[in-house]
């Protein structure tokens, strides 16, 4: 896939006008109409806006590979749901936190038995 296909591709596939792609990089819309069509080259500089603009890295956009973001959807066509499993879940976000009970518990208990020795220890002067 050349670069201007990859940049037409992506633009599309997030419903991005050439204006407002334009925008988002700071270039005119001539620029990535030349861009797109292979007549021009952007800029180094303007490499990452651009690549970030679609939502890509830099390396798919130069390589032409678009394989870490997955099948391209068309602009009409809704993302492929999500699962919820892939999101990690309350109890894996907090599990340290949930370790702490049983730990401040044993300490409390060490404390209470230690306070009970010293208490016996002195009565028994």
């Amino acid at each position: 896939m050349t670069f201007g296909e990859v940049i037409q591709l992506r633009r599309g596939a997030l419903g991005l006008s050439q204006e407002r792609l334009a925008e988002l990089v700071g270039v005119s819309r001539q620029a990535v109409s030349k861009w797109e069509v292979g007549d021009a080259m952007p800029d180094t500089d303007r490499l990452l806006p651009l690549a970030r603009a679609l939502e890509i890295t830099v390396d798919e956009l130069l390589s032409g590979e678009l394989g870490r973001q997955g099948p391209v959807t068309e602009p009409n066509e809704k993302p492929p749901a999500q699962h919820s499993d892939q999101e990690p879940g309350w109890f894996a976000l907090h599990w340290y936190w949930l370790g702490l009970i049983p730990v401040a518990w044993g300490c409390y208990m060490l404390l209470n038995l230690l306070v009970g020795l010293v208490s016996v220890g002195l009565f028994i002067r």
